[in-house]
């Protein structure tokens, strides 16, 4: 008789943005073989929602651990969310159980410098700790630093996504998901695409994420920017199958669900060299991170349509072998791999 093994992943697990969305998609699906549990760390909200919800999640480990997992999933980004996430990797690992440390954030190679980078190097390096990088760049850059293997395992797509026709699409519009930051490169599209429109170019930015009281004051009133607010994935699908272009400015990246969900449909994405490993024939890359470059290049791509129309068949190739039933035998192999190799640390 097959016994059911079961992850408990640790993480944003009910927030917005990529990690929170990465840990339900993994709940909602996991390998066959597998149940999965989430012990929720964050919160969407200031400073008392989420010390609420870290203060809840630490009341909560303990029993969670009790329970005894098969395997303990920790999600981590940098900063604050590694600090606390290392208190839980020792817990876990102290307990016994294997423990995946689960690396999403773009900017670890910046955090993890100095004393940082020698805690990284310790606690990734501890018996039954199991790094897991989201593409080879991370792995190149976390190899040297640990003694433990490092795993690649890309992100997906989303289930149900599928191709959407050029005709369907309308060129001029432009979209941007997720917070508003200056590390997503918000104001440099918003401010590429008032020089489009100043220029006499009908074009259309639609934010998702971001509301209209996060635009500049100038330009709160004016048309050609649409900005409604965190928005709910029925609305989100809408726009991404409508959509002309993806924009993702970002000045750094792991590895964003919306590029990856966008170009499975066959939204084309102009992106920052930040996100230039994942885009072949279905977008250009934007090396130069200035307002100047952008306008330019959003331009170009909005007049020419036959190239733009090439884009939007190619797109969904960029992604290929990212689908959910892919990822889903990827993390089966990773899972009962460490399984295997625990059992003969126990």
């Amino acid at each position: 008789m097959h016994v059911m093994r079961k992850v408990l992943h640790v993480g944003p697990g009910r927030t917005r943005g990529g990690m929170g969305s990465s840990i339900r998609r993994l709940r909602q699906n996991p390998p066959n073989g597998w149940s999965a549990d989430v012990l929720s760390t964050h919160a969407d909200g200031g400073v008392i929602a989420i010390l609420r919800a870290w203060n809840n999640a630490k009341r909560k480990l303990a029993g969670k651990l009790a329970e005894k997992p098969d395997l303990v999933h920790i999600h981590s980004a940098t900063r604050a969310s590694w600090f606390r996430k290392r208190k839980i990797i020792r817990k876990a690992q102290r307990k016994g159980i294997p423990v995946i440390v689960h690396l999403h954030s773009g900017s670890f190679d910046r955090f993890g410098r100095g004393w940082i980078g020698k805690d990284i190097s310790r606690i990734l390096s501890l018996d039954g700790v199991y790094p897991v990088v989201l593409s080879e760049y991370w792995k190149e850059w976390l190899d040297p630093m640990i003694s433990n293997d490092v795993r690649i395992v890309p992100n997906p797509y989303r289930y149900g996504l599928s191709p959407t026709s050029f005709e369907k699409r309308d060129m001029n519009l432009l979209l941007m998901v997720g917070r508003p930051s200056q590390i997503k490169g918000h104001s440099l599209a918003i401010n590429a695409v008032h020089e489009l429109r100043k220029e006499g170019i009908d074009v259309v930015l639609q934010l998702a994420g971001t509301s209209i009281n996060d635009l500049p004051k100038n330009l709160r009133t004016k048309d050609g920017f649409i900005a409604k607010g965190w928005i709910e994935e029925e609305e989100l699908d809408v726009l991404i199958n409508r959509a002309g272009f993806l924009l993702m400015p970002s000045e750094h990246e792991g590895m964003p669900l919306s590029l990856l969900d966008g170009l499975s449909t066959g939204l084309p994405a102009i992106v920052s060299d930040a996100c230039s490993s994942f885009i072949d024939e279905g977008g250009i890359v934007i090396k130069e991170r200035s307002v100047k470059a952008w306008k330019e290049g959003i331009r170009n791509q909005i007049h020419d349509r036959k190239e733009w129309e090439k884009k939007v068949l190619n797109a969904p190739k960029d992604v290929d072998g990212l689908d959910p039933d892919s990822d889903k035998l990827r993390w089966q192999k990773v899972y009962d791999e460490i399984i295997q190799i625990h059992s003969k640390i126990d």
